[in-house]
């Protein structure tokens, strides 16, 4: 092989790999699936502060499903990969993110509208609507940090 077809055959790996990054990018977060997401995430987090019996069934079911669609969205996806360190550490911040932002919309509906601890309309509630909403909103925002991270990673390859 001479050195020419060397860089041919290389020039040809890159240009796939910029394919296969490209396309990770665009599925990674598909707008189909952020509502059912966002019902999954308000189902479970709005769980905490329901009776007992209730309360374990509507956590399981909620963040199931919340769960449910990223497998499926997974299984579904043309290029299936391991994720790298940074896109793990990503997805764990924005989901240790919306649990923090959980708290502090339930800390404001407690301090601004005096709702009770338990009940159908409660502080947990008004929170988990309040955190599923923000999620759908900052999907956009979600999206072009992943492609961020995922094309940086590609530059460092």
């Amino acid at each position: 092989m001479n050195p020419r077809d060397a860089q041919l055959s290389l020039d040809d790996i890159q240009r796939l790999q910029d394919k296969t990054r490209e396309q990770i990018v665009r599925q990674s977060v598909i707008p189909p699936y952020v509502p059912l997401a966002a019902l999954g995430l308000f189902a479970g987090l709005a769980s905490v502060d329901l009776q007992n019996p209730w309360r374990t069934a509507a956590l399981l079911s909620g963040f199931g499903l919340f769960l449910g669609v990223g497998i499926v969205h997974e299984q579904r996806a043309l290029v299936q990969r391991k994720p790298t360190g940074p896109e793990w550490l990503f997805w764990v911040g924005v989901s240790a993110g919306l649990m923090l932002l959980f708290g502090v919309f339930r800390i404001a509906a407690w301090a601004w509208m005096a709702l009770p601890p338990e009940g159908l309309l409660s502080q947990g509630t008004l929170a988990a609507a309040a955190t599923a909403a923000t999620y759908v909103a900052i999907t956009p925002l979600i999206r072009r940090t992943f492609k961020k991270i995922v094309l940086r990673e590609s530059r460092r390859a």
